[in-house]
């Protein structure tokens, strides 16, 4: 579905699943339908213009979904609507949900208000502002004598793997996150860090860092919390991987069309 043919429509979240009128052709509520919602919705807001001007809101969780529309997940919709319309409902369910978890004040426990300078709630006790939470996370693609590393992950679907992620913790660089995750995770020590690019992952609000990385000592030892097993591929022999939705999908593609060395 082209982004442009979207203007105008609604994005719908009913516990957490976004509620569309047909799956195919994709259909959004209407500017109308959604607006005839407006007094029922626990929050609600509207998109730049850069994810495409939609409005959005939640309807409550506790009540069946109206007639006429059914659920779809967010990588459901990636997949009936393409990269745009996935982007701009990850983009409205990250504020949604910044939003119902964030309603009073860390500091007085007063109940927050829209601040004026836009995203961001205000508490009117005490002054203190807050913005839409984002988590970094770094991803990266280790390579080593033409060899992939891939894992799978403790709470993957069965024979799955990919490549290896975490968060950044308090007071560390991008970098170093690399090299704990990856020691962390599989006993292996990286080199030649480098930055490849950055994904928007609204589960539920990830910011994805992607990078590139060479093996330089070590022996895979997989954790056994996170991490059940790992091991080095080759084109010729691939496990499952991620859709293409993903970075870690890209980062893989990038090394089979010989973009990694």
């Amino acid at each position: 579905m082209d982004l442009c043919s979207t203007q105008g429509a609604w994005l719908l979240f009913h516990n957490d699943m976004v509620l569309v009128k047909s799956k195919s052709p994709l259909t959004l509520p209407s500017e109308d339908e959604g607006a005839s919602f407006t007094d029922k919705l626990l929050h609600r807001g509207a998109l730049s213009p850069a994810r495409g001007a939609f409005s959005w809101g939640e309807y409550p969780a506790d009540e069946p979904a109206p007639q006429g529309f059914e659920p779809v997940g967010l990588r459901e919709l990636w997949a009936l609507g393409g990269d745009s319309v996935f982007h701009s409902a990850g983009t409205a369910f990250q504020m949604m949900d910044w939003r119902r978890n964030c309603r009073y004040c860390p500091r007085c426990a007063t109940l927050m208000q829209p601040a004026e300078e836009g995203r961001a709630y205000a508490c009117p006790q005490c002054a203190y502002v807050s913005y839409p939470t984002l988590s970094p996370a770094i991803i990266v693609a280790v390579v080593r004598d033409g060899k992939l590393l891939l894992a799978h992950g403790t709470r993957f679907p069965s024979g799955r793997y990919s490549v290896l992620a975490g968060f950044v913790e308090p007071g560390e660089s991008l970098e170093e996150t690399v090299e704990r995750e990856i020691f962390e995770e599989v006993g292996i020590k990286v080199k030649d860090i480098a930055y490849f690019g950055s994904q928007p992952w609204p589960f539920p609000h990830s910011l994805m860092l992607g990078f590139t990385a060479h093996w330089a000592s070590g022996e895979i030892v997989p954790d056994g919390v996170e991490i059940g097993d790992a091991d080095w591929f080759t084109p010729e022999n691939m496990p499952e991987i991620p859709p293409s939705i993903s970075i870690s999908r890209k980062l893989i593609d990038h090394w089979l069309s010989g973009g990694i060395a």
